[in-house]
């Protein structure tokens, strides 16, 4: 089975674009996951599924408001168990990361990353059709 986990904290200005996308893809009739940062949830996604796109901010020193693919992305929780390991060594997890521009406490996305939605919103979908 497969999904998309949109990631995210919409209080804190460009980290919460990921969970922007998420409503904008359930708006598209998209089946997604919405997770803001329940770290037990995303473990329980990542464990429940083959694979996952996850969607989140990233700071990677890239142009803000540009988006990487990473496929095959390790993802590694703040707190591990061992048996954790054993479930994400056979996951494929693709990451598809926004580089953010500011992070603060602020509800508004940055304009950098507001002008890509749709950009970003279609680039995600085509990845998830091509799984």
């Amino acid at each position: 089975m497969k999904t998309i986990l949109c990631i995210g904290n919409i209080l804190m200005q460009d980290d919460g674009i990921g969970i922007v996308i998420g409503h904008i893809l359930r708006k598209k009739g998209i089946d997604c996951i919405i997770c803001e940062t329940d770290i037990a949830f995303i473990n329980e996604v990542l464990n429940s599924y083959d694979d996952v796109i996850v969607v989140d901010a990233v700071d990677f020193n890239l142009p803000a408001g540009s988006s990487i693919i990473i496929p095959q992305f390790e993802y590694k929780p703040f707190y591990n168990f061992h048996h954790d390991i054993l479930f994400y060594k056979y996951k494929k997890i693709t990451l598809y990361g926004i580089q953010v521009e500011s992070i603060g406490i602020n509800i508004n996305i940055s304009k950098s990353l507001r002008s890509n939605l749709k950009l970003y919103v279609d680039e995600i979908i085509k990845l998830y059709n091509s799984k």
